[in-house]
């Protein structure tokens, strides 16, 4: 007997990111309008058929492709004036979908009736314009579902727009065929009754979402693709509304090092334990340059390392990470600072590597699991690292989880686990280490490197961001890829490339989610962009970083934000699992509720 194994907490959260593969751009209006031209003409020989009348099949294609047009041009207007959000390549792709679905059920009748009317040696029958009401009707059921999932979720408001091609289809079939009052008053309860199913198909797709948040699932979706195809004001708020009613109050940790050349504010390095989701600009995503934006009037080096933290710590709104900031900014306005900086030291245990660096008494620590993929290391882990640390004679530790090795459907580094077991051990044998280290006067170079990729390629708008320490003979170099993760192998190859500059290196990401606004979900540093680029532009930033080596000061520095609104524990995992769970239900009630209007239209038509 087979037996089915569950799948992983990991697995199904790649299983929704997958979702987006999907998604795809719609095409120029130009390129739809000879696919329209050209089904219109096909589907008015159906009507016509057997006959060859080109005079006939021409104003048949007039009667089904005017109102094609007419709708790919008015639903745009229509939809958005009754406060939905439509735009003309998702139009007028929904009015050739429209004539495709008409097509199918005209084509499959043509070839029913034919085979009837030689087999049956019958003569062909003439009241093929019924079959073109059902798909009529079909069209409609189609149009209400997108536009109620895309434009806007209240029926009565999306029904306008969605009926404007069906009904104009109607009016263009009556005048054709011809139709008497009786026939069109029939059409328009067989587009009562597939309304009334798309409406039922709906309320399904939203009822998982609603029963668990209190949210309407299309409503949400509708928001969530706004995002993707234009990252606006009005939608992000959207979903950050959503976000922040499901949000619980917390308490964040946030760590960093400041180094200060005189009295200049030369670079920061910043490790929030506050995870830069959900995804493109919503919330805590695209963190590194909201933080840097903030701290700006401070400095424009400023690197945000990824902390130890997971999806529940994402938060609710923008508005919640400039407390980030303000936390940074007060730290660093009373911290201490220092000439004496340790050489850094790595160690291992089991598949856990941690590098470790002494900032007076205050110890760097940053852990990888390279070359074994993994995603994120939890806030409970990084706070037992810490502990230790601080057990070991350290007065406190800023944890920096690199994310620097990943592949889809890998899971989380839980405390309590193996993996965590591992990295807690690895930290503190690294802490002993460095803090054994001689320390010395230092020397710190920043530099930054922007504008050879985009977002798509997996690079986000920080680009990458490298700070070399000399001290004691040593050059530590940290190089930070704004980007959510990186491909097996890259990390591996960046260090070796480094090697011939400095004695010690990592290379980490900072998890931006901007970078997830792609058709495939899957987007870490070196799945898109050239392997060859990243080694490139990597070395030359920590070369220019060497060539910035100026004598500083440095100041460690942690703090706590005591009323920081996150996503909340399991919350991540909750929204995973309804999701899932709506997609799930989708395609048995599309099936039961679409095939249930086509059986009572056709019932209707039928005793009618």
């Amino acid at each position: 007997m087979h037996v089915f194994r569950a799948k992983t907490a990991g697995e199904s959260h790649a299983e929704t990111t997958r979702i987006a593969r999907r998604l795809f751009v719609s095409p120029a209006p130009r390129r739809i309008v000879p696919a329209i031209l050209a089904f219109s003409v096909m589907e008015a020989y159906l009507l016509v058929y057997p006959a060859l009348d080109g005079v006939r099949v021409l104003l048949g294609g007039v009667a089904i492709g005017l109102p094609a047009f007419v709708a790919a041009f008015g639903t745009v207007p229509l939809a958005n004036r009754l406060g939905g959000r439509m735009y003309f390549r998702r139009s007028f792709l929904l009015a050739f979908v429209g004539l495709m679905l008409l097509g199918a059920f005209q084509l499959v009748a043509v070839l029913a009736l034919t085979a009837y009317s030689l087999f049956g040696g019958v003569p062909y029958p003439d009241r093929i314009h019924r079959v073109a009401v059902l798909g009529y009707g079909a069209m409609l059921w189609t149009r209400e579902v997108i536009l109620s999932a895309t434009s806007n979720s209240k029926h009565l408001r999306s029904l306008p727009a969605a009926s404007l091609q069906p009904l104009l289809g109607l009016v263009g079939l009556a005048l054709f065929v011809p139709l008497p009052p009786g026939e069109i008053v029939l059409a328009l309860v067989v587009f009562a009754s597939f309304f009334a199913s798309a409406v039922a198909y709906t309320e399904i797709a939203k009822r998982p979402l609603l029963r668990s948040f209190g949210v309407d699932g299309l409503k949400l979706l509708r928001s969530t693709l706004d995002h993707y195809t234009e990252p606006e004001a009005s939608g992000i708020a959207e979903l950050e509304t959503f976000f922040d009613s499901m949000s619980v109050r917390a308490r964040v940790r946030v760590g960093g090092l400041a180094f200060r050349v005189g009295t200049r504010l030369k670079a920061l390095f910043i490790a929030p334990t506050v995870h830069p989701g959900p995804m493109g600009y919503v919330s805590g995503s695209d963190l590194p340059t909201k933080i840097a934006r903030d701290l700006s009037d401070l400095t424009s080096n400023v690197m945000v390392a990824h902390g130890p933290t997971t999806h529940d710590e994402n938060p609710a709104t923008t508005a919640e990470v400039r407390k980030v900031a303000e936390a940074v900014r007060t730290s660093t306005g009373s911290a201490t600072f220092g000439a004496q900086v340790g050489q850094a030291r790595r160690t291992t245990y089991g598949r856990a590597a941690a590098l470790a660096q002494a900032f007076g008494d205050v110890v760097l620590i940053v852990a990888s699991f390279a070359p074994q993929p993994t995603d994120d290391i939890d806030s409970a882990t990084g706070y037992a690292a810490v502990q230790e640390a601080r057990l070991q004679g350290a007065r406190d530790a800023v944890f920096v989880d690199a994310h620097n090795c990943l592949e889809p459907g890998v899971g989380l580094t839980l405390f309590g686990s193996h993996r965590s077991h591992e990295i807690i051990e690895a930290a503190k044998s690294a802490t002993q280490a460095a803090l054994a280290a001689p320390k010395a006067p230092f020397r710190v170079g920043y530099a930054n490197r922007k504008g050879f990729s985009t977002p798509d390629q997996g690079i986000g708008a920080r680009g990458i961001e490298a700070i070399v320490v000399e001290t004691g003979g040593q050059r530590t170099a940290y190089v930070l890829f704004d980007g959510n993760n990186m491909v097996p192998g890259v990390r591996d190859e960046i260090r070796a490339k480094l090697a011939s500059l400095v004695q010690e290196s990592e290379a980490m990401t900072t998890d931006n989610h901007s970078v997830n606004l792609t058709m495939d979900g899957f987007n870490a540093v070196g799945a898109v962009l050239g392997r060859d680029v990243i080694l490139v532009q990597a070395e030359g930033a920590v070369r220019e970083a060497i060539d910035g080596l100026e004598e500083a000061e440095a100041a460690a520095f942690v703090a706590d934000i005591p009323d920081f609104r996150i996503f909340g524990p399991q919350s991540a995992a909750r929204l995973t699992t309804t999701i899932n769970s709506t997609l799930a239900v989708l395609r048995p009630a599309l099936y039961v509720t679409l095939s249930g209007a086509v059986a009572v239209g056709a019932l209707v038509m039928v005793l009618f």
